[in-house]
């Protein structure tokens, strides 16, 4: 049996035209880039700011001391007078303890390869280079009562550097800061809430 349509009724004489009615909007979803309260920070730099990957990095970029035995003397050239080690000059660096000896000689490619491209911001921070090709290491982001605070950082593919950028609502309070203001208000009141 096919649906028999429905009938609309007619105007009434001297009346309007009924309005049509307004249809529902979608929901708008929150993204952790999106209708930002305040500015990204942001820095770049050659080493990880993230703890994430700190000790395989450090072991890529080893500073060129002048002599010396005590090894608290100044570095000659900052980075540009560093010598690479690790993962820059072809040294073996550590993957996992499980798999045979927990070494393996690997490039910058290969060491990054299961990071991915933050599409939301891909470009490298650093002023001489621009690059899109980058790779993220490190995400970590805070949702509480609809503020947020996240960080990023991701490896420049072109250049080696690392691109931060971070960020946090202005009135951003973990549950347990909120808790205690609640508590804090209660105590000043005589335990009243």
């Amino acid at each position: 049996m096919a649906p028999t349509p429905m009938a609309t009724a007619a105007p009434a004489a001297g009346q309007p035209p009924p309005q049509p009615q307004p249809q529902p909007q979608p929901a708008k979803v929150l993204k952790y880039c999106s209708d930002l309260e305040g500015p990204i920070q942001t820095a770049v730099s050659r080493e990880p700011r993230a703890p994430v990957h700190r000790v395989e990095w450090r072991k890529c970029w080893q500073p060129r001391r002048l002599g010396g035995s005590t090894g608290t003397e100044l570095i000659r050239g900052g980075w540009e007078g560093a010598q690479r080690k690790g993962v820059m000059s072809g040294d073996p660096v550590e993957i996992n303890p499980s798999i045979g000896s927990g070494y393996k000689v690997m490039s910058v490619g290969e060491w990054s390869s299961r990071w991915k491209r933050n599409d939301d911001f891909p470009a490298c921070l650093a002023e001489e280079c621009g690059s899109s090709d980058t790779r993220e290491h490190y995400f970590t982001q805070t949702w509480c009562r609809g503020k947020r605070v996240w960080a990023s950082e991701s490896l420049c593919m072109s250049c080696h550097r690392f691109s931060w950028r971070s960020y946090r609502d202005p009135d951003f309070k973990t549950p347990e800061q909120y808790e205690k203001e609640v508590w804090e208000a209660v105590g000043a009141a005589g335990g009243r809430p």
